[in-house]
């Protein structure tokens, strides 16, 4: 039976509340909160509707309430300093939440292929397939993400080439319920980031590869001169071994004169008792793990070592509501002129360390064919850096923040975009419109 109570007051940061109405199922319309149990549920109540002659202005789809922003959503008290900002969608919304379709459907051992309903988070999904021997290729630094929502948003994964590209790039087949009830299923790879605009997504098919651990270490170099080096060469040159799987540079913003940096490296590791880990990296030492302290150095499952590379970002996290994030992408040629803008407007007060107390993350991306992917291969970009920040603080303090960064990079005409779940201050759309074809 359809549910039209949601179980979720806020998203999962804390940082958006949802006023959702409700209706009876029955009477399923214009102003509904609609969570099916299947595809044929969501089917049936669709249809339904039409037979009524109701006719939803927008179809709204819901999962794992994972993004940072719902731009999707009719929204208010945008530049609210209230920790919660009040967001819900109105009517004449229908709201389609799918976190109750949430099973693996069919696994296919031999072709390394699974179909999984839209709902599933990869924290599920990873753990189930645990029990099969079985993993996914690439993994949301946020495993409450969705499998369907991943695709819809054009979310990324940590790492290079095959791994670092657009989750939706291991992909093979989407299954998408029109407005008018109708089952349609895509295969065509360049609408896997879709927006929403394709339906709600019902059921996911995509590969699969065998279970593997990983193993993290960390270096510490002194001051930002490493970061080239890091960026162009030890970079390129980890991402062809046959163990590499990937890589993080963190910015520190406290020491404004050398901006020390560390970088986070992780490789396929033999077993979960790989300790293997070398002493140094470009002359850097490895950072040692202190006790009491979040581990730097560490070894474990690829869903356990993949929610961050390292957990400092979550350490004293403040109270709901305050943290929140943001991701711009800027061509990888480009990275270090966008990387000493960033400093330059971050070095003129103690704002940014405030809004930004683990620094700056940047992260590697390779670029995708999908058409509205906000990392999509537009002029000849192979390769990305990803501008990552964790951000705490009221939605106008965090919005002035973000205000500086995209003013500072577009005064060094250096093209971004950003990523559609989390937020930005000059709009999804005109910020990553460059990603877009024609």
């Amino acid at each position: 039976m359809l549910s039209v109570i949601p179980d979720r007051e806020t998203n999962f940061s804390g940082t958006i509340a949802f006023d959702t109405p409700s209706s009876s199922p029955a009477a399923a319309g214009a102003g509904s909160y609609l969570r099916p149990a299947s595809r044929d549920e969501l089917v049936d109540a669709l249809k339904d509707m039409g037979d009524r002659g109701i006719r939803p202005a927008k179809i709204v789809v819901v999962g794992g309430f994972s993004s940072f922003e719902f731009p999707q959503l009719s929204l208010a008290d945008e530049d609210s300093d209230e920790a919660l900002s009040l967001r819900g969608p109105t009517s004449p919304h229908l709201v389609v939440d799918v976190s109750a379709m949430n099973r693996i459907l069919h696994v296919d051992k031999q072709s390394l292929t699974i179909t999984v309903e839209a709902g599933i988070t990869y924290w599920d999904l990873a753990n189930q397939l645990r029990e099969k021997g079985l993993a996914v290729e690439n993994l949301s630094a946020y495993p409450e993400v969705t499998v369907g929502g991943a695709s819809g948003t054009g979310t990324n994964g940590s790492g290079h080439a095959f791994h670092g590209k657009n989750l939706a790039d291991q992909f093979i087949a989407l299954e998408v319920v029109n407005a008018r009830g109708d089952v349609q299923r895509v295969v065509d790879p360049r609408l896997f980031s879709h927006l929403g605009v394709l339906g709600v997504v019902t059921a996911v098919t995509l590969r699969c590869i065998p279970m593997f651990f990983l193993k993290q270490t960390c270096y510490e170099f002194a001051d930002l001169d490493a970061f080239d080096s890091l960026r162009i060469g030890a970079f390129r040159e980890l991402a062809e071994t046959d163990d590499f799987y990937s890589t993080m540079i963190r910015i520190d913003l406290v020491d404004t004169t050398h901006h020390p940096v560390r970088c986070y490296i992780r490789t396929v590791a033999t077993d979960e008792d790989d300790r293997a880990f070398q002493p140094s990296f470009l002359g850097a030492p490895l950072v040692d793990n202190i006790d009491g302290e979040d581990p730097s150095v560490f070894t474990g499952a690829y869903y356990d070592v993949l929610p961050d590379h390292t957990t400092a970002s979550r350490v004293q996290v403040p109270a709901p509501g305050t943290y929140h994030q943001a991701e711009y992408f800027v061509d990888n040629r480009l990275a270090s002129q966008a990387v000493h803008a960033f400093l330059r407007e971050a070095d003129k007060d103690d704002r940014f360390i405030t809004a930004l107390p683990t620094g700056l993350k940047c992260r590697f991306v390779s670029s995708d064919d999908q058409w509205m992917s906000a990392t999509s291969n537009v002029d000849d970009v192979e390769l990305y850096l990803a501008l990552q920040l964790s951000l705490y603080g009221s939605r106008s303090e965090i919005d002035a923040i973000l205000k500086r960064i995209e003013d500072c990079l577009a005064e060094a005409e250096i093209p971004f975009s950003c990523h559609w779940g989390k937020l930005c201050h000059g709009g999804h759309g005109s910020r990553s419109s460059r990603a877009r074809p024609g």
